[in-house]
């Protein structure tokens, strides 16, 4: 049996899973902070016990080790330097993807990326680096989000700019939130095994699509970085590039105008009203014109890579909504299905209800619809399972 400390971080949330893999994959703990920073809050549930408080984490350092003082308290004993691996849902690593041991050229190249992924990539580093010099016989293992899209063709992937750039400066589609389209893939395979050409459909704070032919990722709608393809909470998706000059002029700037389309885009740029799509839906019910305009271009996005991607796939056998939204929103994935007469897709009305899993098609519709909970950590410790057994 391996045990795995899977984390999950977010530019002020840590995550964490606690495994222990062999024939079986069992969960022993699960928990996090937020707001890491400022005044925020822990959750931990282990051994059918729940612990949560108040507290002042400054770093990400500091919620991993209050993360582990509670297991310890809950009667959870994690000894850090005993654990076989500590395994990060990574998000850049540029030419580097796939499951890879941590080590100085894989922080280079990481450290490349950064200008790609300026949220993401940063925490990692330093967590990365502070666990080595606190524990520095532990083995940690980098599971990069663009893993599970390097089986994109490459005409899919390449933008239309010199090829030289590709090479040289890494610039191409690489696709992102690989651990949660690889978990629906492998899920999938499990539930609907006749099921060959899938899209699955991630919809929370940060959202995305990826066409799957066969448990392989043959499409993304993001592209070099998470900030692309649909738009998101608070970040704009795809932005026409000429727009640039014109906001830097604007704004006061190139760095001001990324930064504003980083966290005043989205949700809360179009509503004006909130990056969290349960209050724009119901300001959106009280008549709010712009909320609305935000849910429908959403919905719009969403159906458009559908669109591209049945195309892609040569036909549709099924959709899958996962993510927050994907699978709590149940208005919403009937507004998505209700646009989709050209695939004939009919939901179950009863079944098509906040918090169900399994499939929410209708018995006549033309492609199956499912809704699933993802489970990224997990694909996480496979990863790192596969690296240690090499």
């Amino acid at each position: 049996m391996k045990r795995i400390l899977v984390l999950n971080l977010g530019s002020t949330s840590f995550k964490f899973k606690l495994y222990e893999m062999g024939e079986k994959e069992n969960l022993l703990a699960t928990g996090g902070v937020e707001n890491i920073g400022t005044e925020g809050s822990y959750k931990i549930k282990a051994d059918g016990k729940e612990k949560k408080d108040g507290c002042f984490c400054r770093t990400h350092a500091d919620a991993l080790e209050l993360c582990m003082d509670v297991l310890n308290q809950l009667a959870v004993p994690v000894n850090m330097e005993t654990l076989d691996a500590v395994g990060y849902k990574a998000v850049h690593g540029g030419s580097v993807s796939g499951s890879r041991l941590i080590d100085e050229a894989l922080l280079a190249e990481m450290e490349k990326m950064v200008p790609l992924a300026p949220a993401h990539n940063p925490v990692y580093l330093a967590m990365m680096k502070s666990v080595r010099a606190k524990y520095p016989k532990l083995t940690q293992i980098a599971c990069f989000e663009t893993a599970f899209h390097q089986t994109m063709p490459l005409e899919r992937a390449v933008y239309g700019i010199p090829y030289e750039w590709v090479e040289q400066y890494g610039i191409r589609r690489y696709g992102f939130h690989g651990s949660s389209h690889s978990y629906i893939a492998w899920k999938m395979s499990q539930e609907s095994p006749q099921a060959r050409r899938v899209i699955s459909v991630h919809l929370g704070g940060s959202s995305s699509l990826c066409a799957i032919r066969d448990g392989k990722s043959i499409a993304s709608s993001m592209g070099a970085t998470p900030q692309s393809g649909i738009f998101h909470n608070n970040r704009v998706g795809d932005l026409d590039v000429f727009c640039l000059p014109v906001l830097a002029e604007k704004l006061g700037g190139l760095e001001k105008a990324l930064k504003a389309l980083s966290s005043q885009g989205g949700f809360l740029g179009l509503s004006g009203i909130s990056n969290d799509m349960r209050d724009v839906d119901r300001a959106a019910k009280e008549g709010d014109r712009r909320a609305e305009l935000a849910i429908a271009a959403f919905a719009d996005e969403i159906v458009g890579y559908i669109g591209m991607f049945t195309a892609y796939l040569g036909g549709t056998d099924a959709i899958v909504f996962t993510g927050g939204i994907g699978l709590n929103d149940a208005a919403f994935r009937q507004r998505v299905a209700d646009k989709l007469g050209f695939l004939q897709v009919k939901l179950d009305a009863e079944r098509n209800v906040r918090g169900y899993e399994g499939k929410i098609s209708a018995a006549d519709s033309g492609a199956e619809v499912w809704a699933w909970e993802t489970n990224e950590e997990l694909m996480v410790a496979r990863g790192c399972v596969k690296v240690l057994g090499r």
